[in-house]
């Protein structure tokens, strides 16, 4: 049985190039790719719209060898894509553990076994010389893809189930954002079957999820969007606030000099201009010891205490606090960080080490502190 395709069915594809490369823009826009479910995400959006490309380009090159290769491209992207997404649910979930990371080595199998053995041929839809193309896979190498590939996507989705079940009693707005994001993972795990169907019986009909995946890729733009009473990110960290208890909070010129700090009721602290100086000196042994390593400390940990660190263009903000810092605690940290560097920027470009200087400090300080 062979489709005709309808019109310019073989450029549908950029359709999803534009949404899942737009919302990639649009994170990198926010600010939003610094924290490891930032960048999983970001990295999940940018293979997705990589994937519909080279789906693009394979459905339209003019050569059977160009197609091939650009056939082998967009399944090794799409693998990729659904680690990444997986990942994000993961430590969204929870929180990010280097052993995560070995969840690469069976997507890095799957892509070696696809580049080996996976085409059979390609020919031109209804067996003519030329585009569309149309993909023959080895029936047992791209089962074996599909059921890896499905049990990441299967993964991503169940840990955003758990999410949403956690969260659906701490607000109605927080309870819609994560059913937005679980939705999104479920159309687009029941949208790859329309390739898998095609791909294992052989119908000759062009394959339509790369197409398809603007569905998904606009219900994820809709549920991060912070067009509403409360950032979907705000709505997190709070949930995840009760893993935490911030003790004091610390801000600091790059110099060492302390700007302001609070302090929680009943918690006994060294003196603090002795903390901010002690701290720099910790951050330039290690800069100095260490000249290979990128960029700056972002944590210490002793016992219960963990001190996390995110750094500015002129200052770095640093809370003291007993149990699990999370991806939504420090990008919190980073907002409060960017708007007092806004908000101070003359005074700091032009430091004169002052802190009566700067504005707003005890209230960015404090409200880190009450943050629930």
């Amino acid at each position: 049985m062979v489709a005709t395709p309808l019109p310019l069915q073989p450029l549908w594809p950029l359709g999803s190039v534009a949404v899942w490369w737009g919302l990639a823009a649009y994170q990198v826009h926010r600010d939003r790719y610094r924290t490891w479910t930032e960048a999983f995400f970001l990295a999940g959006c940018i293979f997705l719209g990589g994937y519909a490309l080279a789906d693009a380009f394979f459905f339209n090159v003019l050569y059977e060898n160009q197609a091939v290769l650009a056939a082998l491209i967009g399944f090794s992207l799409l693998t990729l894509a659904v680690v990444f997404l997986f990942l994000f649910a993961l430590v969204f979930y929870t929180r990010m553990r280097r052993t995560y990371l070995l969840a690469f080595l069976p997507a890095v199998g799957l892509i070696a076994f696809v580049w080996l053995y996976l085409v059979e041929a390609v020919t031109g839809l209804g067996g003519g010389p030329g585009p569309p193309w149309i993909g023959t896979w080895d029936s047992t190498v791209f089962t074996v893809w599909v059921l890896g590939t499905t049990v990441y996507g299967l993964l991503a989705a169940y840990f955003l189930l758990r999410t949403y079940r956690e969260v659906a009693d701490q607000s109605t707005h927080l309870r819609r954002r994560m059913l937005g994001l679980l939705a999104a993972a479920l159309i687009t795990v029941a949208l790859a079957s329309t390739n898998t169907i095609r791909g294992l019986i052989g119908i000759q009909i062009l394959p339509l999820f790369s197409t398809a995946l603007v569905i998904p890729g606009v219900v994820s733009f809709l549920t991060l969007s912070p067009f509403s009473t409360e950032r979907f990110s705000v709505a997190v960290r709070r949930w995840k606030a009760s893993r935490y208890d911030i003790k004091a909070a610390f801000m600091i010129f790059t110099d060492g000099t302390l700007i302001g700090a609070k302090v929680r009721p009943g918690e006994k602290v060294i003196d603090q201009d002795l903390f901010s100086a002690t701290l720099d000196v910790i951050q330039n042994f290690m800069r100095t010891s260490f000249p290979t390593l990128r960029g700056s400390l972002s944590a210490i940990k002793h016992g219960d205490y963990t001190l996390v660190m995110e750094r500015g263009k002129y200052a770095y903000l640093t809370v003291i606090l007993q149990g699990e810092e999370n991806d939504q605690l420090r990008r919190h940290m980073r907002d409060v960080l960017l708007q007092y560097e806004r908000d101070n920027q003359p005074v700091l470009a032009d430091w004169r080490g002052m802190p009566s200087e700067a504005i707003g400090t005890d209230a960015i300080l404090g409200s880190l502190l009450e943050d629930r």
